[in-house]
C-alpha cells in the first residue's frame, strides 16, 4: 500500500535506531558506520525488491485501487526511489532525536510510525484490506475485513512479505537490543508496549469523539474499531514481543 508505506519504512529504520542506541550514540559519523550500512541494505536490499514484487502483482490494491495495472516500470521505480529515501530522511531523524532528546524521542516516534500504519489498515479496512476487484471497488460493491484473509493479497502482502523481510529485520533488532541488563532491557521494551496502549487509546478517543458529533460518513460506525485493534495489538505483538529474546547480561557490582 503506496499510501502507507512510508510510515512502515520509517517505523522499522526508527527500531533499528532505537535498539542500536547505546553504539550509535558512540559514532562520530552517523553514515560511515556498519549500523546505517546494514539498515540500508535491509531497505533497499530486501524490502525494496519484496515491496516491488507486490506492487507488481497487485498494481490495483498497492495504489488503494488508482490505478488497475501498471503499464510500465515507471510507478515501481518511483515506489522504489520513495521507499530509499524515506529510509534515508528517517535515520537521519531518528539519529537527530536519539542525540539530541534520547532514546524516548525515538521510541515514541518510531511506535506513533506504527500505530498509524496499523491503525489506518484497520478503521480503513474496506479501501486498504479490500478483497475485491478493481471494478467492484469502483462499483461500491461491499466486501467483509475477514475476506481479505482468503486472498492472495493476504498472502503475498503479508505472509511472503513476513517471511523474506521478517528475518533480516528481527535479526538486527535483536541483535543490537542485545547486551543490555535485563532489567533495563525489559524497561525498554515496557517503553514500546506502553505506547502501543496510550495510542490505542488515543486514536480511540478522537475516532469516538468525531464519530459522536456527526462529522463521519455513515458507513463509519464504532465496530470499526474492532479491525482496527485486531490489526494494532497483533501487529505491535509481532514487533515488540522479539526483543525480549535479545541477549542480556547481568549487571556487575
Amino acid at each position: 500500500m503506496l499510501l502507507l508505506e512510508p510510515f512502515w519504512v520509517y517505523s522499522s529504520v526508527a527500531m533499528c535506531v532505537a535498539c542500536g542506541r547505546k553504539e550509535l550514540l558512540k559514532v562520530t559519523d552517523i553514515w560511515g558506520n556498519r549500523y546505517f550500512t546494514s539498515i540500508l541494505i535491509m531497505i533497499a536490499g530486501v524490502f525494496v525488491p519484496v515491496e516491488n514484487w507486490v506492487l507488481h502483482r497487485h498494481p490495483d490494491w498497492e495504489t488503494t485501487f488508482l490505478v488497475k495495472t501498471v503499464s510500465d516500470s515507471t510507478l515501481i521505480a518511483l515506489a522504489s526511489l520513495l521507499h530509499i529515501l524515506i529510509a534515508l530522511s528517517g535515520y537521519w531523524l531518528s539519529m537527530h532525536l536519539l542525540r539530541n532528546y534520547g532514546e524516548d524521542a525515538v521510541i515514541k516516534s518510531t511506535m506513533w510510525a506504527f500505530s498509524i500504519f496499523f491503525c489506518v489498515q484497520g478503521l480503513f479496512h474496506d479501501s486498504f484490506m479490500y478483497s475485491g476487484t478493481y471494478e467492484e471497488y469502483q462499483d461500491g460493491v461491499e466486501k467483509s475485513f475477514l475476506s481479505f484473509f482468503a486472498t492472495d493479497r493476504f498472502f503475498d502482502a503479508y505472509i511472503i512479505f513476513f517471511l523474506l523481510y521478517g528475518p533480516p529485520f528481527y535479526y538486527l533488532i535483536v541483535s543490537w537490543n542485545a547486551g543490555y541488563p535485563r532489567e533495563e532491557r525489559n524497561n525498554f521494551n515496557w517503553k514500546m508496549g506502553r505506547e502501543v496502549v496510550l495510542h490505542a487509546a488515543f486514536i480511540t478517543g478522537i475516532y469516538v469523539v468525531v464519530w459522536g458529533v456527526g462529522l463521519l460518513p455513515p458507513k463509519f460506525h464504532l465496530s470499526r474499531l474492532l479491525p482496527m485493534y485486531l490489526i494494532h495489538f497483533t501487529s505491535h505483538l509481532l514487533v515488540v514481543l522479539p526483543l525480549y529474546f535479545s541477549p542480556t547480561k547481568e549487571r556487575s557490582d
